[in-house]
This record gives C-alpha cells, sequence and structure tokens, in this order.
C-alpha cells in the first residue's frame, strides 16, 4: 500500500457511498472545484442517490441532514474542516435531543458527517479548531477518528449506515504522509476501540491520531523484549472499551499516548476505569499541552520514548 494518507481515506469513503442506495451527497463543491480539497472525490451519482452542491450555510446543512434522517434517507455531509460544524452545533445539541427524547414513530435514516481536523498549528481563525471531543460531550453523538486504511475500511463500512448520527474524522497534518497499513486485530462491539497488536508486557493506548506514535513506542518496547498490546480509541460518549481495559489489567502497565488537544480528553477517564478495576496499574502519559502554535506546523505529539519506557520499565 503506497497511497497517501487522503487519497487513501477518499477511496474507502468514496467507495461506502457509492454502494448506498436512497442516499443524498452534498457539501460545498462536493463534486466540483477544488472537491472539498480532494475529500470529495470519485463519488457517483445514480438514479437512488443524489449528489447536491450547496452553499456556505452551515447550520442549514445541519437541519437538511437531520431532516432526511428523519424521513428515513440516508445523508452524507462532507465538511471542509470541522470548525464549520460548530455552525450547526444546536441541531447536533437540541434537534437530536428533540428526536431521541420523543417516540418517534418512524425508522431513522442515517446521517453522517465527514470532515478534516486542521491539526497543523494555528491557520486562521476558522481552521484551528480541533475540540471534537467537546462536541461529541455536548451532544453525545459519536466520532470516529480515521488512523489509517485498516481501520478507516472497517469502521466506515460498519458506521455510515447505521441509523442516527456520526462524524468521521480526518487529521490535516496526515493528509500527504503514507497510508498507515497497520492490520486490525480486534475492535469492540461499538467500533469505540480498535486493536492492533497483542502482548503481555504493557499496552499502549492511543488517543486522536497519536497511533502512529503509538507504533513508534510499540516497537522501541519490542527492542528491548518487551511485547505490547496498542491500541486507538475513538470518541463516544459510552466507550466499549473493556477489551483495551482487560489488556491494561493484565499487563500492569499502560502507556497513554493523546494528541486531542482536549483538557477533557476521554484519556483521563480510560485511566480512571483501568485504575478502578486494579488500583496497582502503572501508567505514563504524554499528551498535547493547550498551547497551540501561532503559524502553520507538523504539530506531531514529541513524545519522549525512553523517558516514557524508563518510567515504567
Amino acid at each position: 500500500m503506497t497511497e497517501k494518507y487522503l487519497e487513501g481515506l477518499n477511496k474507502i469513503i468514496s467507495d461506502q457511498v457509492n454502494q448506498m442506495d436512497d442516499t443524498f451527497v452534498y457539501g460545498g463543491n462536493v463534486n466540483r472545484g477544488s472537491f472539498i480539497s480532494g475529500l470529495s472525490k470519485n463519488l457517483v451519482e445514480s438514479r437512488r442517490r443524489v449528489i447536491q452542491n450547496v452553499g456556505n450555510c452551515e447550520y442549514t446543512h445541519c437541519g437538511i441532514g437531520f431532516g432526511l434522517m428523519m424521513s428515513g434517507v440516508n445523508a452524507v455531509l462532507f465538511v471542509k474542516q470541522l470548525d464549520f460544524v460548530m455552525l450547526g452545533i444546536d441541531h447536533f445539541v437540541s434537534t437530536y435531543g428533540s428526536i431521541r427524547a420523543t417516540d418517534y414513530p418512524y425508522k431513522l435514516g442515517s446521517f453522517s458527517i465527514v470532515t478534516a481536523m486542521y491539526d497543523q498549528g494555528y491557520q486562521g481563525p476558522q481552521s484551528s479548531f480541533r475540540g471534537i471531543g467537546e462536541i461529541c460531550s455536548m451532544s453525545t453523538i459519536s466520532a470516529f477518528m480515521l488512523n489509517g486504511y485498516s481501520d478507516a475500511a472497517l469502521v466506515v463500512k460498519d458506521e455510515m449506515k447505521k441509523s442516527g448520527v456520526r462524524f468521521f474524522i480526518l487529521s490535516q497534518r496526515k493528509a500527504n504522509e503514507k497510508m498507515n497499513t497497520l492490520d486490525v486485530k480486534r475492535t469492540a462491539p461499538d467500533n469505540s476501540v480498535i486493536q492492533y497488536s497483542e502482548g503481555s508486557n504493557a499496552t499502549i493506548v492511543c488517543f486522536g491520531f497519536s497511533l502512529s506514535s503509538g507504533e513508534v513506542l510499540r516497537r522501541h518496547l519490542l527492542d528491548r523484549d518487551i511485547v505490547a498490546s496498542l491500541f486507538s480509541v475513538n470518541v463516544l460518549e459510552h466507550p466499549q472499551w473493556e477489551i483495551a481495559i482487560s489488556a491494561t489489567v493484565r499487563s500492569k502497565r499502560l502507556f497513554v499516548l493523546d494528541d486531542t488537544f482536549s483538557p477533557t480528553s476521554s484519556s483521563f477517564r480510560f485511566i480512571v476505569d483501568a485504575l478502578e478495576q486494579d488500583p496497582n496499574i502503572r501508567f505514563a502519559i504524554e499528551r498535547r499541552r493547550e498551547k497551540v502554535s501561532t503559524a502553520v506546523s507538523n504539530e506531531d505529539l514529541e513524545v519522549g520514548f525512553e523517558r516514557l519506557i524508563q518510567k515504567l520499565f
């Protein structure tokens, strides 16, 4: 697999959308111009699948998605960046809350929002928001962080057609990097946790888009004959992350990598849940602080691999 990250994910997403009937696909420049910076290329219109360009009114876009979902239709909204989703936040909180609070008599369709998180440092007042965890916490809507080819292929296929609402989040900083091809070993029933390797000596749990750093840490450990389980975690309100908790309890040593920028990250909740199972677990965490660069930068999570390993071993 030699595809770049954005190219590979575009193929996965467009292939899935092109298989769906009774589907309305829409967004700004969704099938012309920049194709939303290449995110929405290769979509195919058919008699039962409509593709429509719409103007810049994200609040209306979100309302349309909920209306289509309530009519039993599948809606797929492409949004260039996560910042613009904020303009429709009332629909995610209030509209969806009202739907779920009532005994809605008809079968719901699906509403999927595909967007990129601009995680390359400060790129302007509407191009630097990374708070998907905060959006999910307010709305109790799930977000799936697409790290590599295998996890994205599995999650997009499983989740995009489900009734209800969800986000699919891509990393802008990884757009031109080589696609991660780690094989998926196991998943949680709700796809909140993806497992890539299994080992009894340590457990590595990655939040946000830190999986590539987690794989480097796993290899550092393996060089010392320390075999680790490797997981990535999606953003769900009530994640079924028992497979990662069980691995942590068995290994007694937990590494947490978190590049979400969020002071309310679910990484903290994971550590608490693990310690409730076994207070003798030793853990080390590397996370991104709230400081944001005022210039475009790589913004990769800086991991002190040797320091982390020495802390637990």
